[in-house]
Parts: structure tokens; sequence; C-alpha cells
């Protein structure tokens, strides 16, 4: 239940029903190119293996993102709660639960091939990490860890906000509440 001086902002049932068409695409693309097997003229693209991985590759991305988006339109919950104790994101495919401001060492903007997060660093990441019960997440945790400095990264992807006002809002709440 929701206390007064919850933020909570809500999911975005117009922005995940356009990822959801886009997942879609994404999964009639790999079929159609693994039935079809379209050939081109460009010896690269041509090679076997690589059309293999890029159907394959959209395939599962396709399938993936048709069971995620599908399940987040449903969802009734906030996509963020934001309030003294921390933040809960419920927007992404990770559980963390809440994640406490005493957990949070800073907050900032990072851009990965022009898509934008709000990285949360943590104080101790790995005890995020070690919470992942499945394998394949734990490794994608992992590498965003060593990659991009944090396991944790919120997209406004699926959240009815963008990303500047969620970056102002979480920054503001951090000096507010740390």
């Amino acid at each position: 239940m929701a206390e007064n001086n919850d933020i909570e902002i809500p999911l975005s049932k117009t922005k995940l029903t356009k990822l959801l068409f886009f997942s879609i695409l994404f999964l009639a693309g790999g079929a159609w190119m693994i039935i079809a097997n379209p050939q081109v003229s460009n010896p690269i693209f041509n090679n076997a293996f690589v059309k293999a991985l890029a159907a394959y590759g959209s395939l599962i991305m396709g399938v993936f993102g048709i069971y995620f988006f599908s399940k987040k339109l449903f969802d009734k919950k906030p996509g963020l709660i934001i309030n003294e104790q921390g933040i809960y994101d419920n927007s992404s495919a990770f559980r963390f639960g809440l994640v406490p401001w005493s957990d949070i060492l800073q907050v900032y903007e990072r851009t990965v091939q022009k898509q934008h997060f709000v990285t949360i660093g943590l104080v101790d990441p790995e005890k995020y990490i070690s919470r992942e019960t499945n394998i394949f997440k734990k490794k994608l945790l992992q590498v965003n860890l060593k990659s991009y400095g944090s396991p944790i990264h919120i997209s406004t992807n699926g959240l009815k906000t963008n990303h500047k006002d969620l970056l102002n809002l979480i920054n503001s709440c951090f000096e507010k509440y740390k």
C-alpha cells in the first residue's frame, strides 16, 4: 500500500505496446530469415554464420521481448516507487526489490548506443548481484557492473516519464533522504 509521501511512476501502456510491436517484428524478421534464407550481394552479410547469428538473435530477442512486454502490459503495480526508504523498480526484468538510500553511493546518467539510463551506483554491487538466482541474469548483471559501473540501470522506455525528469527526481530524492 502506498504511503502519502510515496512517488509512484506508472508503467506506460503506450510505450509498452510499441515495444511489444517491435518485439513481434523482431520475431517475424528472424523467422523470415530462417525460412526464406535471403541472398544478398554483400559477402559479409551473405555469410551463413552471420545470417544465422542475425536470424536466431532476432528470434530470441523477439521471444523474450514478447514475453516481458506482454507481462508488463498487464502488470497493475507502479513501474517505479520512490520514497524515504529508497527506490523500488518494477520496470525492468531484474528483481532487486527495495534499494535503500543507504546502499546508494551515487545516481548518474549513462548513455549506451543513444539509449539513456539512470544508473544507481551502489556501495556494494555484489550484494545485489548475488541475490539473482537465474544464472543468465546474474551474468548480465556482472557484465553491467564491469562495463557500466553498476548492475542497476533504470530506463524510461516503459515508464510514464522521460529520462531527464526521472534523473532529476531521483537525484533530488537521493539528496533529501541519503
